[in-house]
């Protein structure tokens, strides 16, 4: 019952460092493990992410990058994580042949049918996690159906919300957004799938001449459709990298990620989540439960709730 979902209190709660676990990453956790988490908590950190061209990185950094901030966050808030999620939204970069193109609607109806499934499994608390800017366009939709719904919130952090540190600290220095690539692809073990000693040349080609007078009215692809002039157009062609830069900026990189995730306070994030579901479950539902036709015992609205 949601009720009861609403009182349970982890051990991140009450002031405590969250439990050691052998592993906070769904796929790699037996069924026994997981089934024992969701005794003491409810946290889920779900990774969406996308595959284009990106410089010398692997065509999956924008993938990478949120997963290892989900590892990092699981880590802080006592939650799980759901990984695999890479195939969304590109936007303009599919005229390079690495993007995988789904459009943002086919994304969010496959997204919702994971949300769903997740709730049911025990995971009121689920964090969607982006690194690619349209993915909005994916990921925001999916909150607001899903929260009309089943009338459970779940939460989105764009990537922009990483480099907003809390006003009582220090601003980490994100100036080097490469090296927080290089740290991702670190903390998520896969740093030498960065290749060392690979450039590329840009050809010659057109710039639209337009495009640039048209993002400032809203939110780029959200405004304007349009489609990049080359693949090297986004974040530039690839750059040789010795192997002991490499290592270097992985290192100075994945420490710059712990920083931003310290600066986030997820700790706190969950709590007001925890906070606004109650309100919701114990006075928005109540007080306006007229508006919601399958809230009065609907068979899909029992079953949603049925953890």
């Amino acid at each position: 019952m949601i009720l009861v979902i609403a009182l349970l209190f982890s051990s991140t709660l009450l002031g405590q460092a969250p439990p050691k676990m052998r592993t906070r990453i769904l796929t790699h956790m037996t069924n026994t493990e997981i089934e024992q988490y969701l005794k003491r908590n409810d946290v889920i950190f779900v990774t969406v992410g996308t595959v284009e061209p990106h410089a010398e990185m692997p065509i999956d950094a924008e993938y990478v990058g949120p997963l290892a901030y989900s590892m990092k966050l699981a880590e802080e808030g006592d939650g799980l994580v759901l990984p695999g999620l890479a195939y969304f939204f590109p936007d303009a970069t599919v005229v390079g042949r690495g993007a995988v193109h789904v459009t943002p609607s086919e994304g969010t109806a496959y997204l919702l049918t994971i949300a769903r499934s997740l709730l049911r499994q025990g995971f009121h608390r689920q964090v969607y996690i982006t690194g690619h800017a349209p993915s909005w366009q994916t990921v925001s939709p999916l909150v607001r159906q899903f929260y009309d719904e089943t009338h459970v919130p779940i939460l989105y952090l764009e990537s922009a919300m990483f480099h907003r540190p809390r006003s009582d600290t220090k601003p980490p220095d994100f100036a080097d957004f490469a090296k927080m690539t290089y740290g991702a692809y670190a903390i998520a073990g896969r740093l030498e799938d960065i290749p060392v000693n690979l450039s590329e040349p840009v050809p010659e080609h057109p710039a639209d001449p337009g495009i640039n007078n048209l993002f400032p009215v809203g939110p780029q692809s959200g405004a304007i459709g349009f489609y990049m002039s080359h693949y090297t157009d986004h974040i530039g062609p690839a750059k040789a990298v010795t192997a002991e830069q490499r290592a270097q900026w992985g290192k100075e990189g994945a420490e710059m990620i712990d920083e931003s995730v310290k600066s986030i306070d997820i700790k706190s994030i969950l709590g007001a989540l925890r906070d606004h579901d109650k309100f919701t479950q114990e006075h928005i539902l109540p007080q306006y439960g007229w508006m919601f036709p399958n809230q009065a015992g609907g068979e899909k609205s029992n079953d949603i709730h049925q953890h």
